[in-house]
C-alpha cells in the first residue's frame, strides 16, 4: 500500500462519486470514504473503490467530518479530495519527494472550476487549494468552508504541486444552488456568532450572498471583512477585494468603487484587481484611465477568472471604442475575443449598423 491516504467525505453523491474515485484509484493510494448520512447508493458505489468506508453522524460541522476521516486513514500523509472533483493530472513522484523533503509544509493543488454556459461545460475560473499534508501537524477548523490549521499554531507554509483537479461543484441547477448556499449561509451565520473577529467568515458570507445574486448584502459582508487588518498577499483577501468591487459595480455603486484607487498600490500586481480597476474606471466614464488598466492587465499572468488578461480586457476596450463611435477599432478588438459570446454579438450588431 502506498504511504498516502486519500480522504473524502460524502453524502448522497451517487451521481458524482464514481467519477471522482475512479480518477484517483489508479495511483495506488489508500482511499478512505466517510459517509455523513447518505440515503442513496453513495456507500455502495464507494465500496467498489475505497479501502475503507466509514459512517459519521452529521452534526452540522464539516471540520468534524474531515477530521474524522483523517483519523480513519492508515497513513499520516493525507490527500484530500471532494466528490465533485476529479484528477486531471497528479505527479506521484513529486508527492513522495514532497513528504520526504518538505514534511512540515502543505501542498496546494490547482483547481479548474467548470460551469455550464449555453449548454457547454466551460472553464469559469482557476483557484489553488491546500490538499496534501501530514495529519500529525494539521487539522481542519470551522464548521463550514473549513480551513486547514496547524496543530501547534505555527504559520502554514504552502508549496504549489504539479497536480490539477477538475471541479464541477458550481455546475448546479438553480434549485440545487439555492439549497446548497442557503445551507452554507445558515452555518456561516452560526459560526460567526462564536467567532465574530474572523474576516474569512465575512468573505464567505459575502460569496454566499453573491451566488444567490444578493449583491447588496454581499457588499455589506465584504465591507465588514475588509475592516480588519489584513495581509494583501493572502489569496482570500485578494479575492474578497475583487468580489467587493464587482458587487459594488453590480449594485450601481461605481463612484463608491472608485475609492479602490486608495488600495491600488497594495493590489497592483493582482491580475483580477487590475482588470477590476479598468471596469471601475469604465463605469465612471473615465475611459482613458480604463484603457490604461486594460492594456496593463493584458501583459500580466492569468488571473483567477478566465480571460482577465486576454479576451475580457479586449472586449471592454472594444466596448469603449464603440461607445466613442470608433466602430472599426471596436470591431478589431471584438475580433480578438475568439468565441466570447458577448463579443460576437457586438460584432454582429456593428455589422448590421454598417450595412444600413
Amino acid at each position: 500500500m502506498h504511504p498516502i491516504s486519500v480522504c473524502i467525505i460524502a453524502k448522497n453523491e451517487e451521481a458524482r462519486i464514481e467519477k471522482c474515485l475512479s480518477s484517483i484509484k489508479p495511483y495506488g493510494f489508500e482511499i478512505v470514504v466517510v459517509d455523513t448520512g447518505s440515503t442513496d447508493r453513495t456507500k455502495e458505489i464507494a465500496a467498489k473503490y475505497a479501502d475503507k468506508v466509514s459512517d459519521f453522524i452529521w452534526c452540522d460541522d464539516f471540520s468534524a467530518a474531515r477530521n474524522f476521516s483523517l483519523r480513519e486513514a492508515s497513513n499520516n500523509w493525507i490527500f484530500m479530495i471532494d466528490c465533485d472533483e476529479t484528477v486531471k493530472h497528479l505527479d506521484v513522484e513529486e508527492l513522495n519527494y514532497f513528504r520526504k523533503h518538505f514534511s512540515d509544509k502543505v501542498g496546494s493543488v490547482t483547481r479548474e472550476n467548470f460551469v455550464t454556459e449555453n449548454g457547454v461545460l466551460t472553464l469559469n475560473n482557476t483557484d489553488y487549494t491546500e490538499r496534501f499534508f501530514d495529519r500529525r501537524l494539521y487539522r481542519y477548523t470551522g464548521i463550514i468552508h473549513e480551513q486547514l490549521t496547524p496543530v501547534r499554531g505555527h504559520e502554514i507554509d504552502t508549496l504549489l504541486l504539479n497536480t490539477t483537479l477538475l471541479h464541477s461543484g458550481y455546475d448546479m441547477t438553480e434549485e440545487e444552488r439555492e439549497a446548497k448556499f442557503r445551507r452554507n449561509f445558515t452555518l456561516l451565520q452560526k459560526q460567526v456568532e462564536t467567532d465574530p473577529e474572523n474576516p474569512y467568515l465575512y468573505y464567505q458570507l459575502g460569496k454566499s450572498c453573491e451566488i444567490l445574486s444578493d449583491f447588496e448584502h454581499a457588499c455589506g459582508y465584504y465591507d465588514k471583512g475588509l475592516t480588519f487588518d489584513l495581509d494583501p498577499e493572502l489569496a482570500y483577501v485578494q479575492a474578497m477585494v475583487v468580489s467587493y468591487g464587482n458587487a459594488l459595480l453590480r449594485t450601481n455603486q461605481a463612484q463608491t468603487a472608485l475609492g479602490f484607487e486608495g488600495i491600488y498600490d497594495e493590489f497592483s500586481q493582482v491580475t483580477d484587481f487590475v482588470y477590476l480597476m479598468g471596469n471601475i474606471y469604465k463605469d465612471n466614464g473615465m475611459y482613458e484611465e480604463a484603457l490604461a488598466q486594460y492594456q496593463k492587465v493584458s501583459q500580466m499572468p492569468p488571473g483567477r477568472q478566465t480571460g482577465t488578461n486576454s479576451f475580457l480586457p479586449a472586449y471592454q476596450c472594444g466596448h469603449i471604442f464603440e461607445l466613442l463611435g470608433d466602430l472599426d477599432s471596436a470591431s478589431a478588438l471584438y475580433a480578438q475575443c475568439s468565441d466570447f459570446a458577448p463579443a460576437l454579438e457586438r460584432l454582429h450588431a456593428i455589422g448590421e449598423r454598417q450595412r444600413h
